[in-house]
């Protein structure tokens, strides 16, 4: 298993430690990082997709079909 060193501020580790073990926190942050920047991902190639994609439909035609939807 690889070894990290971080740096943090006396205060930073008190902190960290009325929660857990700084180990656990550091895993905890590395989880969230990696869950953002893969959701990130995702977003701007979902957002480059519809760019490419125009919705072939009138306002109109959207509201009517959301109308039908609800009532259903």
């Amino acid at each position: 298993m690889p070894v990290i060193r971080v740096r943090v501020s006396e205060e930073q580790l008190r902190e960290l430690l009325r929660y857990g073990s700084i180990s656990q926190a550091v895993r905890e942050g590395l989880k969230l990082y990696l869950n953002r920047r893969k959701s990130e991902k995702a977003l701007s190639r979902l957002q480059r997709l519809q760019s490419k994609n125009k919705p072939r439909t009138t306002a109109k035609k959207e509201v009517r079909l959301i109308k039908e939807d609800r009532t259903r």
